[in-house]
């Protein structure tokens, strides 16, 4: 079973929008933008953690990871928490990474889920796989841009050197919850934050969402407020299903199909 994680936050109608992405599903909820974590935890059924390096990175800020532990853990026991990424450097060093790993606090290791960016070597992904539960997996370096030829050739070299070592380890894909990814390759989780960029748009993107509200007949006599929240719950409901229509193969599957 796959679980898609709905990045936030997700504004509109004073949360209604956020509950039509999330509720009974995934919330990925980062520790850079924990606006509406609360809210997740009581209409999601999963949520995880995400550590904010990635929005950290992208705007030059720097991290306290002491901050973020204290953040943590009020969080971290709630049940609907699955787990957390540990705290990384995007563009570092392999020894940057590993030292944040060997900082992980006992108390929160079970849930802690290391990262390993595509421009690392093979030999520390497998030496992760081999000893984690669930790994991450971010893009980065010469393979930052998803779905580029050299970004498809690198994610087939992850996938053969996790299965080598550890068939049964779970595989997040930062930023991988696009069909063309999901659909691909055999995670078992992903995120992204497609429903909080694109739900917005309503003329920009999937115009034809907005046109179908607005010409509905339960649309009529509505007030401009009233219609733009229907079309913003309409646009998200319909935009979620088709993300999560797509299934990821599984490992064996995968092996397979590359073999044939």
């Amino acid at each position: 079973m796959i679980t898609h994680y709905h990045g936030t936050p997700i504004w509109g109608g004073a949360g209604q929008v956020l509950d039509v992405a999330v509720r009974d599903g995934g919330a990925f909820v980062s520790y850079a933008r924990p606006d509406q974590l609360n809210r997740c935890l009581e209409v999601a059924a999963s949520v995880a953690l995400d550590n904010g390096a990635f929005s950290a990175w992208k705007s030059g800020l720097k991290i306290d990871w002491n901050d973020f532990y204290r953040w943590l853990e009020p969080y971290y026991y709630n049940p609907k928490v699955e787990f957390f990424c540990i705290p990384d450097v995007v563009d570092g060093g392999e020894d940057d990474n590993d030292k944040l790993i060997d900082l992980v606090p006992f108390e929160f290791k079970s849930k802690a889920a290391p990262v390993w960016h595509l421009h690392e070597g093979l030999n520390r992904l497998k030496k992760l796989a081999g000893e984690s539960e669930r790994i991450c997996l971010g893009s980065s370096g010469e393979f930052a841009v998803i779905r580029t030829k050299r970004w498809h050739a690198r994610m087939h070299e992850a996938m053969i050197s996790i299965n080598e070592v550890n068939a049964n380890c779970k595989i997040h894909g930062l930023r991988m919850l696009d069909g063309r990814v999901l659909g691909n390759y055999p995670l078992t989780t992903a995120d992204s934050t497609n429903l909080a960029c694109n739900v917005p748009k309503t003329e920009a993107k999937y115009p034809s969402l907005t046109t179908n509200v607005r010409t509905a007949d339960f649309a009529q006599g509505l007030d401009e407020k009233e219609l733009k929240l229907l079309i913003l719950k309409h646009r998200c409901a319909v935009i979620r299903n088709t993300i999560e229509m797509v299934r990821p193969p599984t490992i064996q599957q995968y092996i397979q199909n590359s073999a044939a």
